[in-house]
């Protein structure tokens, strides 16, 4: 797994998502130095003698001032960027690290600064495959690590990609309270009714649709998009009936008779994906 917890740290960035990484390291006994990359005058803290480089500031461009000031004393330095960013941002980071002569590797941090040093917090790399077994120790004490393989970018892409699946799935819930507070039901109703079905019959359903995207193969044993498709036009309806926005319910037809057309009528709501890819 790597190097042990007695190795140094140099968290750069103390805003809350840093603040709560150095907190962390430091509730585990290890050595840190915090240091606020936004702070007036000339100190800077020594880029050359942690054992591993910790970023978390606003944004790439203040990435970008740090990897500036610290010019050659990053060289063969271990350099750990957990700044929300694009995957684009993240390879010029890598590229710029790369030129001094060290070692990059992207994360992206899947939770508010409470949830910093939970086990069960999301946190996934990418990029350098030796930072990360080096220091695979030290990331664990952040939170669960995954590493998503080498590309620098892939960890900011799966950070959008996580929060579209939380927008998607939110703005479905606030549709569906609205509908049906339309008819008197409270939101407080509906929402344990909506969180135990997502916890059983929803996450069985991803977890079936999961291995039919690997496999290409979209089987409508029993459920398919010509059956669905009739159902839409009556949500459409309700809602519209009701005096509610219908944008969402039209994206969702609009996806299946798109998906129809290209010939998955047959095939189950998973082979929208191929519609999406297209």
């Amino acid at each position: 797994m790597g190097e042990g917890v007695d190795a140094s740290v140099l968290v750069i960035g103390l805003n809350p998502r840093g603040a709560a990484l150095a907190e962390a390291l430091g509730a585990a006994a290890v050595p840190v130095t915090a240091w606020d990359e936004s702070s007036e005058g000339d100190s800077r803290p020594d880029f050359a003698d942690p054992s591993m480089i910790l970023v978390c500031v606003e944004d790439y461009a203040s990435v970008q001032r740090v990897l500036d000031q610290a010019g050659p004393q990053i060289a063969d330095a271990d350099v750990v960027n957990l700044t929300s960013g694009t995957s684009a941002q993240a390879e010029e980071a890598a590229a710029r690290t790369g030129t001094r002569g060290g070692h990059y590797l992207d994360g992206a941090l899947m939770a508010h600064p409470e949830h910093v040093g939970n086990p069960d917090t999301v946190v996934v790399y990418s990029g350098s495959a030796g930072v990360f077994e080096r220091h695979e120790s030290l990331l664990r004490l952040l939170g669960g690590a995954t590493y998503l393989g080498a590309s620098p970018g892939t960890a900011a892409l799966y950070d959008v990609a996580m929060l579209n699946f939380a927008w998607a799935t939110l703005i479905g819930y606030l549709q569906t309270a609205a509908l049906l507070a339309t008819a008197d039901v409270p939101a407080t109703t509906v929402t344990p009714l909506l969180t135990g079905w997502l916890s059983s019959t929803v996450s069985d359903v991803i977890t079936d649709y999961g291995q039919q995207i690997e496999d290409g193969r979209y089987p409508g044993e029993q459920e398919w998009l010509e059956l669905d498709a009739p159902l839409m036009d009556h949500l459409i309806d309700a809602t519209r009936e009701r005096g509610l926005d219908t944008a969402l319910p039209e994206l969702i037809k609009s996806l299946t008779a798109r998906s129809i057309d290209a010939g998955h009528g047959k095939d189950s709501f998973a082979s929208l994906i191929e519609t999406i890819r297209a």
